[in-house]
């Protein structure tokens, strides 16, 4: 045993601040103490039916988190004699060998399989595996192989512990710094509510006489005066809706609730906001497919129009403009793979620009009652979104890439 490259890695180990580290001294170290160069790592989860691979060598790694990153426990005798045994479970050949589930090797190509427990204490965490595929072949470990690497998992699973409290506390630490966000929030909220009810009043009285005047237009004219007065009239009104709901911006209304034509919706509020789109700004349209969701269209017409003003405002005078509606279904192994999704099923609406993009610093702002980088921004639009989506029991989400653009997604659960 080469008990000098163990103690390397070892130390190596503790100097270790997160799984990516692990892995890869510990791809260092499978290939300093073992003829084996593909390793990976599997850990319990809180879900007992299922054990999770949560890293893979260089090498392994697109093939094993494209095919197998979650596997079953039921049904699987090798996964069950790992979780139960406590012990190294050697497979010289995971073809021929009747503890494997035979489907997951033909997805993996697996050959030798070696899985060594870790351990804390009598508590197994996991295992680290190790072995060959394909066109490898078969390679039967040696008793010095197999006594090296149960003492270097011995200190992984020290290392690893570790690691896992850290990352822990600093999700502990980020949960109540995003919970002090949102307290904050709801209190500007609070104050815009006390702020807007008298500008909302003086607005609504301000667009009846807009209203009433245009209305009275009954006088002949070209048609394309008249479809100008017409599309002046139907902005009118809808900003007398808009005006309406800021009387309950940040508290919960009553709202109205229909059944809503979701890519009709969106086609309508396009076509309200075309003129206010300057003309080297193309917006183009896709529907994948339209469930029908419960809403307040007044509501869901207003989150609409501000995800496409936002996106307007992030071009400038020229790009484009992308919105899509489609279905999406969320189980509860795509919740844990995503995090940031919810269990059910939701149509969704994705508006994306090619802008300049939203540093990855000010991402997890943008939904913050007035915060802006616009220069001449309220920090109003997106915090609106947020309560409408909220309001309807969805949720939204924003990706960014300097230089490449923003997606924004909003997630209504349908009926």
């Amino acid at each position: 045993m080469d008990q000098t490259a163990i103690f390397r890695h070892a130390r190596e180990l503790q100097q270790a601040t997160t799984l990516d580290d692990l892995m890869r001294v510990t791809e260092q170290a499978v290939a300093a103490i073992s003829r084996y160069r593909q390793t990976w790592l599997v850990l319990r989860d809180s879900d007992p039916s299922i054990v999770r691979l949560i890293a893979a060598s260089q090498d392994l790694k697109p093939l094993a988190f494209e095919r197998s990153p979650i596997i079953p426990v039921t049904g699987d005798p090798m996964v069950e004699e790992i979780l139960t045994a406590h012990h190294v479970v050697v497979v010289e050949d995971a073809r021929t060998d009747p503890r494997t589930n035979k489907a997951t090797v033909a997805r993996m190509q697996n050959r030798t399989i070696i899985n060594v427990p870790l351990c804390i204490g009598e508590r197994l965490v996991g295992a680290l595996g190790i072995g060959t595929y394909g066109g490898e072949g078969v390679l039967p470990p040696t008793q010095e192989e197999l006594d090296a690497l149960v003492v270097y998992a011995m200190q992984l699973a020290a290392a690893w512990e570790r690691v896992h409290l850290s990352e822990e506390r600093l999700r502990a630490e980020h949960e109540r710094h995003a919970l002090q966000q949102r307290l904050e929030a709801v209190q500007r909220l609070e104050m815009m509510g006390v702020l807007t009810s008298g500008v909302a009043h003086d607005l609504n009285n301000l667009l009846m006489v807009v209203i009433a005047n245009l209305e009275s237009l009954d006088t002949p004219m070209a048609a394309e005066t008249r479809a100008t007065v017409d599309d002046a009239l139907a902005a009118g009104r809808r900003a007398r809706d808009v005006a309406k709901q800021l009387l309950v911006l940040g508290r919960e209304p009553t709202a109205r609730r229909e059944t809503l034509d979701l890519a009709a919706r969106v086609a309508a509020t396009v076509e309200l906001i075309r003129a206010a789109v300057p003309r080297g700004v193309t917006v183009r349209q896709s529907v994948v497919a339209n469930p029908a969701i419960e809403g307040d269209p007044v509501q869901i017409d207003q989150a609409l129009a501000n995800l496409l003003l936002n996106a307007r405002d992030a071009i400038g005078d020229r790009g484009e403009i992308v919105t899509t509606v489609d279905a999406v279904d969320f189980d509860e192994a795509a919740c844990r793979r995503l995090r940031w999704a919810h269990v059910g099923h939701y149509a969704r609406v994705e508006v994306h620009d090619n802008g300049s993009g939203v540093p990855p610093e000010l991402i997890g702002r943008v939904f913050e009652p007035l915060f802006t980088t616009k220069p001449h921004g309220t920090g109003l639009g997106l915090a609106v979104v947020s309560q409408v989506v909220e309001r309807h029991h969805g949720f939204v989400r924003c990706e960014s890439e300097l230089g490449r653009g923003t997606s924004f997604e909003v997630y209504f659960p349908t009926k």
